[in-house]
Parts: structure tokens; sequence; C-alpha cells
């Protein structure tokens, strides 16, 4: 090829290839820019929210959900009746919701062969605790949701690690998250736990026992229970015939029953124990075994942001139990 034509065939990719790299540039400054307004406004959306009082804080939460505002002086459906509480917590709440308080609720109504066996309970863990709990164990925080470590081999978890994480945890104003008022009484400590596993060596699951009562009526109690919860979390719903119920979304959901455990009367007996005088709180077991134990009393479950099926489902759960 002649040297005229390359330079000529050089000259005419260069003209084309500049504005097309130009442009490629003004994508990337704009996909660049698009990316730090949006940081920004969520910085900005986070700072407006912290600031706002409950109230206000619970209705925009929940119109970002379902789209709507709740109805927090008539509220009807089940999520309006627990944002209100959320805002308008009675001050058992607190003691019950404290994970180290209600063990003591327990021990007393139930019987403390229901505790999961304690290890230690710190507001700052220590070389010397650490040393004592045994080579397997859970670490939790008592103040909220979330605050897990589950330690199959302590050799993988080293005292600085734990003392780290738990101080973090400690560090942490639950309520902050979703302004569940009844958080803030709870004095933030640390309790170690014998870690549980079924015969199969994986995490039990989940039984959490939704217990309603209206004054004059006989109880209602639902039976939720979570599969996988820390690797393919899935969940179903029992009524107390033990029959398969659809209440969350079908994608949630196994869409299978399972085979009534045999310890679910005396669970539900201990759970409507532990619910007797209030019109509704969520009570939660680990059936291993032959065993029951207790994990958590629940007064605010989701926060009021519970995604039931349908609207109808919101309401026939709000029925079932006065604010």
């Amino acid at each position: 090829m002649p040297r005229a034509v390359k330079n000529l065939f050089a000259d005419s990719l260069t003209a084309e290839s500049e504005p097309q790299m130009k442009k490629q540039d003004s994508r990337a400054v704009d996909v660049e820019k698009k990316d730090r307004i949006d940081e920004y406004l969520r910085l900005a959306r986070r700072s407006i929210m912290n600031v706002l009082p409950d109230k206000w804080h619970t209705a925009l939460r929940y119109r970002r959900v379902f789209g709507e505002f709740p109805d927090l002086k008539n509220p009807r459906t089940f999520n309006e009746k627990i944002c209100y509480r959320k805002i308008n917590p009675q001050p058992i709440y607190s003691v019950l919701s404290d994970k180290i308080a209600a063990r003591d609720y327990v021990a007393h109504t139930i019987g403390e062969q229901y505790l999961v066996p304690c290890y230690a309970i710190e507001s700052e863990p220590t070389p010397a605790t650490y040393s004592a709990l045994p080579e397997s164990f859970v670490m939790k925080a008592n103040h909220g949701f979330g605050y897990n470590l589950l330690v199959r081999d302590k050799a993988d978890h080293p005292f600085p690690q734990i003392y780290n994480l738990g101080q973090h945890w400690l560090g942490q104003d639950f309520y902050d998250v979703c302004r569940e008022a009844h958080y803030r009484d709870i004095k933030p400590r640390l309790i170690f736990e014998k870690l549980l596993l079924d015969d199969l060596g994986n995490i039990p699951k989940d039984f959490k026992f939704h217990c309603f009562q209206r004054e004059g009526e006989d109880p209602v109690v639902f039976i939720e229970v979570t599969h996988d919860r820390f690797t393919n979390y899935k969940v179903d719903f029992y009524n107390q015939d033990w029959e398969l119920v659809e209440i969350r979304r079908p994608e949630v959901s196994t869409g299978q029953a399972m085979p009534r455990p045999q310890q679910l009367d005396e669970a539900l007996e201990l759970a409507l124990k532990l619910a007797n005088g209030f019109s509704y709180v969520r009570v939660d077991f680990y059936l291993v075994g032959d065993a029951i134990y207790f994990g958590e009393m629940t007064f605010t479950p989701t926060a009021g942001l519970t995604k039931f099926k349908d609207r109808e489902t919101d309401h026939q759960w709000g029925a079932l139990f006065d604010i």
C-alpha cells in the first residue's frame, strides 16, 4: 500500500476514534457524576431522617416500603399497630426485649430448664472470660437484632476479634435504626451462650410463635418457621393445627409442609404462658432434639414493615389484637 494511502487511512482512523473516545470519556464522567449525586442524596436523606421525630421517621419509612402513610391515630392493620407500639411502648417492653433480663422472666414463668446454657455475661469481655469459654459458643448483644456471632471453633476467632466486635456492637444504639423506642432503655451487654446444633450439625430452625390475645376471646397463634436463616433464608407459617398457611409472599416460602414437631404442643403451651397479659407478642423457641430452648420475645417485629402476601392479611392480623 502506498505510504500516502497508509497515512490517509491512519488519519481517517484517528479522526473517527477521537470523537468516539471523547464520547466514552463523557459517559464515564456522567456515570461518575451521577454516582456522586446519588451518594450525596443518600447522605442528605439519612441526615434528615436522623433528626426527625420518631413519628415522622416511622411514617416516612413506612411510606417508602408500602407507598402510603400509616394511620397512627387510628391504626387498624398489623403493621400500623406495630408502628404505633414503636413510638408508644409500654415500659415492660424494654425489660422483656432485653435478651439478658428476659431470662429471669422465663426462668420464673416456665422454668430455667428452657434457657440456653449461659457461659458469661459481660459489659466488656476480658482475656479471662475468653479463656474460660468452650471451643464452640455464641456471642450475642442483648439490646437489638442481628448481633450474633456463631463460633464453631474458638481457634478461628482469637480474643482481639471477639473484643473488637463486641465493643462495636455495644457502641451501637439500636433505637436509631428503626426508632423502636423501648430499646433506648436497654443497657447494652454481651452474653455468651451454648451453640445449639441439630442432629445434622446445622443451626436449628427458629420457631416463632405469634401470640394474639384479645380480652374475652380464645388466643390465636401462628407459628413462623425460619429455615437456613444465615444461608438460604426461607420462612413458612402454620396455624395452631399445624396446617401450612400463606402469610408472606410465595417467593420467601418453601411451600412444603414439614412434619409436626413432637414438642409442638408443649412449645405452644409455653409460648402462651410467656405471652399471658399481652394482646400480642412473638415468642421464639428452638426445638432441638427433645429439648425446647427460649430464644427471645419481640413486641415490634420487623419494626412494623412486614411484607404480607396481600393487604387483606395485614388487616386480618391487625384485627386479632388491640393496641
